[in-house]
């Protein structure tokens, strides 16, 4: 049997780090102690299922990724959230800088279609990131109609 907590332990760290979060702001986000959070990344403690799909919720990842998946089958091109636009030397600045506005993010609850349809907006001048709030608006704007 695999040892999952070894597996979990580095990425979740590389994931919340990834995300600009602290370990209390995860535990936050996730109903735990901040404790917690440091046990499972030192792979002290392996989390719940319950926990690991928390975990992956918070963080914009997927659980199979937290589980040592491989990150191309589970962060492929068309899958993408906070963590992964803050991990990818390729993207915009302007989505970048959204991404990285954690209060604007909890605020505007990207999901990640949305995502997925900002971070493919190619133009012939930069998006900044208020640019890129109003697409979002857009494109919801559109999806009702």
């Amino acid at each position: 049997m695999i040892d999952t907590a070894i597996l979990i332990g580095p990425r979740l760290k590389l994931a919340r780090k990834n995300a600009r979060l602290s370990q209390k702001e995860l535990a936050a986000l996730c109903g735990i102690g901040q404790s917690h959070i440091s046990a499972m990344e030192r792979n002290a403690r392996a989390p719940s299922i319950e926990m690991l799909a928390s975990l992956a919720d918070a963080l914009s990842v997927t659980s199979h990724w937290l589980l040592g998946g491989d990150s191309c089958a589970t962060l492929g091109d068309t899958e993408t959230g906070r963590a992964h636009i803050l991990a990818d030397s390729k993207a915009a600045p302007g989505l970048e800088s959204l991404a990285g506005d954690l209060a604007m993010c909890a605020v505007l609850n990207i999901q990640p279609t949305e995502w997925q349809a900002l971070r493919s907006l190619t133009t012939p001048h930069p998006i900044t990131k208020e640019g890129y709030v109003a697409m979002l608006l857009v494109l919801r704007g559109h999806r009702l109609t």
